[in-house]
């Protein structure tokens, strides 16, 4: 498993451990006899172990030319774009580099290995500038370049996690701002509410008092997280209109309907609740002989959802008589902001008015 994992094209470190070195090492190991190997068989006479020294010689300008353009050159132009002098640059190494092979086959390795004679007479007798320093700059060119592409696709890797986690943070904190911004709302009209009861000396405040408490003990501590069981969204969902059905008692009619499974199913918290709100703020009315509020959930393996319908009032216009035009709050806006951060493009939320008022809300789950 270590080796398998030591070996992933994705793996990035951030510091050099002995698990980099070992990759670095072997990577150029490979580099190193892979060529000892090609020149051998280039060379009628040539001896593989004489090629293996040749190339350790060579080795410290590949690996020199390869750090410089992958940790120094590459991380600051990249950064700002500019590719083509990026290029330009590492031409120039590489043909800098052939230059001093080209010098090491004159002046050194041919006294110095004990290679044959034919192929050392050839290296001596060549002009300085041949095809095979060309050969020599293309060669480095493509040792660093693959390397290069290698270590860019890393950068890549590492920005985008980056970037997830930025997006991840920035969800969060735009999901706990909208969260917090959603309570005080709701404190503000249910206090409201409770001074009403208060001022009449009502003895449904007790039993209000009550019910307030079980919804900020649900919004204090089981709704931090980002997604929460629906029985538990169901059950403050409850509680808010055993609340309401103490404000209003007779005078409103509440359909409350749930149906199929919601267990391990999981939805955004205080999402249900910012519709009802909606429904009760617009659907009671003194000018209808009915006012009704009605709430649907349900649940299937794949799909959540919820619909919530009030009636509205007649009112007087410049045209006659007709329903109020509702406007959503900042209840009803945070809530969307919430779920398109949340699921994006999977879930529907339709709002829809004419005699009636009502939302439906389909998530998949």
């Amino acid at each position: 498993m270590y080796f398998s994992t030591m070996f992933l094209f994705s793996k990035v470190y951030e510091k050099w451990t002995w698990e980099r070195i070992s990759r670095h090492v072997l990577y150029w190991c490979s580099w190193w006899g892979f060529y000892a190997l090609v020149n051998t068989n280039s060379y009628s006479d040539g001896n593989y172990a004489d090629w293996l020294l040749v190339e350790l010689f060579v080795l410290p300008i590949k690996l020199t030319i390869t750090y410089f353009v992958i940790y120094y050159l590459l991380p600051r132009f990249s950064a700002k774009r500019r590719y083509f002098s990026l290029l330009f640059l590492t031409l120039t190494l590489c043909f800098l580099g052939a230059m001093v092979l080209r010098t090491m086959e004159i002046c050194s390795l041919q006294s110095w290995l004990l290679l044959s004679g034919e192929l050392c007479c050839a290296w001596g007798k060549a002009p300085f500038f041949v095809f095979k320093m060309v050969y020599k700059a293309l060669d480095l060119l493509f040792v660093v370049s693959l390397v290069a592409i290698i270590k860019f696709i890393q950068q890549q890797i590492v920005y985008e996690r980056k970037t997830k986690n930025l997006l991840t943070q920035k969800l969060e904190t735009e999901l706990r701002f909208l969260k917090h911004q959603l309570q005080p709302h709701f404190l503000f009209n249910t206090l409201n509410n409770l001074y009403g009861l208060i001022l009449t000396k009502s003895d449904k405040a007790g039993d209000m008092v009550v019910k307030l408490s079980e919804i900020m003990s649900y919004m204090l501590y089981e709704s931090n997280e980002t997604l929460v069981p629906v029985e538990s969204e169901l059950a403050n969902l409850e509680n808010y209109i055993a609340l309401e059905k103490i404000r209003y008692g007779d005078e409103l009619q509440i359909d409350y309907k749930v149906t199929g499974e919601t267990k391990d199913k999981k939805i955004p918290p205080l999402v249900l609740i910012s519709f009802v709100e909606n429904a009760f703020k617009h659907g009671p009315s003194s000018n209808l002989e009915t006012s009704w509020i009605r709430i649907l959930t349900e649940v299937s393996e794949q799909r959540f959802l919820f619909i919530v319908e009030n009636s509205l009032p007649v009112v007087n216009t410049e045209n006659g008589q007709g329903r109020p035009q509702v406007h959503s709050g900042i209840g009803l806006d945070n809530v969307q902001k919430r779920l398109d951060l949340i699921y994006g493009t999977s879930y529907d939320l339709k709002i829809t008015q004419g005699n009636s008022y009502c939302i439906e809300l389909c998530i998949n789950i």
